[in-house]
């Protein structure tokens, strides 16, 4: 849709596509914004690969740094 912006105005683009102004804008915000937490991702990917795939959500969140237990007071 967004090759077709510039032959064509917006609102006729939208009205054949069936799609809301705030829906386009959305997906066009959601698009450019990337992976969000790529890193963490990746790490968690890095661990449960080493293991061969053993590790349980558990295990792996345990030994990352990020990770905080919740304890109360």
């Amino acid at each position: 849709m967004s090759a077709l912006r510039t032959a064509h105005p917006l609102a006729t683009l939208l009205k054949i596509a069936g799609l809301a102004r705030s829906t386009f804008y959305y997906q066009l915000r959601t698009l450019e914004a990337g992976e969000r937490q790529l890193e963490l991702k990746e790490a968690i990917r890095t661990v449960y690969e080493r293991h061969k795939g053993r590790y349980g959500y558990r295990r792996i969140t345990m030994g990352h740094p990020s990770h905080r237990p919740n304890r109360q007071p």
